[in-house]
């Protein structure tokens, strides 16, 4: 599995997440992840007792076929602390997404309610109605956004955004880009006719979704920013939309 290591201190180890790979097991998931790569390679981490037997070391998560910056603890006690982070809005986090069609605006903030779409299980959905369900199933989400570049594609608009999550709920980015009427190209799940279409066109059969910038401290309490570089294959989608 081509995974690099963007950065690796004594607890801690951040790398660049290839599309394509599930980052631990789940339901009806018995693939190779990213938990069998850390055991592997860093086989210290399994003298330690775990809280979670199936996620050890995983601070955070990325979709299967989102690439880009992941932060992995290297014993239990980073990891409580680098989770703190997240749980507390501490973490600064920055994707890159090429959608389809142009935003509302320049630069702008999306707040929802977020719960699990009652017809698919697989899929979540925006919802601002309330009808009486808890907590536990509508959550708070927030997102900010700025358009980057624009780009003209078989007479379609498409946007490259730079998309900064303030909350971590499932799917958030491509949930809350398709309520904006923005779909992410190469989108499976969440997309409209014109997304389909212009997927279908570039030949992208993933979401253009890259994580590109995480920022956090340390256990000594140092500031640490991590970037990624956009991977190859969607490198190249850029370069079509571009000529």
């Amino acid at each position: 599995m081509d995974i690099r290591v963007l950065k690796e201190e004594d607890d801690y180890l951040v790398i660049s997440k290839p599309e394509g790979v599930c980052v631990h097991d789940g339901v009806d998931n018995y693939q190779y992840t990213i938990v069998n790569w850390l055991k592997e390679t860093h086989t210290e981490i399994q003298k330690y007792k775990w809280q979670s037997k199936i996620r050890p070391g995983i601070v955070h998560r990325l979709d299967k076929d989102t690439s880009g910056v992941l932060l992995l603890a290297k014993n239990p006690k980073a990891l409580e602390f680098l989770q703190a982070q997240f749980k507390n809005r501490e973490v600064e986090k920055h994707y890159l997404a090429l959608v389809c069609g142009k935003p509302p605006a320049q630069k702008g903030r999306i707040d929802a309610l977020i719960r699990r779409d009652p017809k698919d299980r697989e899929r979540q959905k925006v919802e601002f109605v309330d009808f009486g369900l808890d907590e536990e199933k509508r959550k708070q989400s927030a997102t900010e956004y700025e358009v980057k570049e624009m780009y003209k594609f078989k007479s379609e608009m498409l946007s490259l955004v730079d998309v900064k999550l303030l909350t971590g709920r499932k799917h958030q980015i491509r949930v809350h880009m398709k309520y904006e009427g923005c779909p992410v190209i190469g989108d499976t799940k969440y997309f409209n006719k014109a997304s389909k279409r212009i997927s279908k066109n570039l030949g992208l059969h993933r979401q253009f979704l890259h994580a590109i910038n995480l920022k956090f401290k340390d256990l000594q309490g140092n500031q640490v920013e991590i970037n990624d570089e956009l991977p190859d294959d969607l490198e190249k989608i850029l370069k079509q939309v571009k000529s």
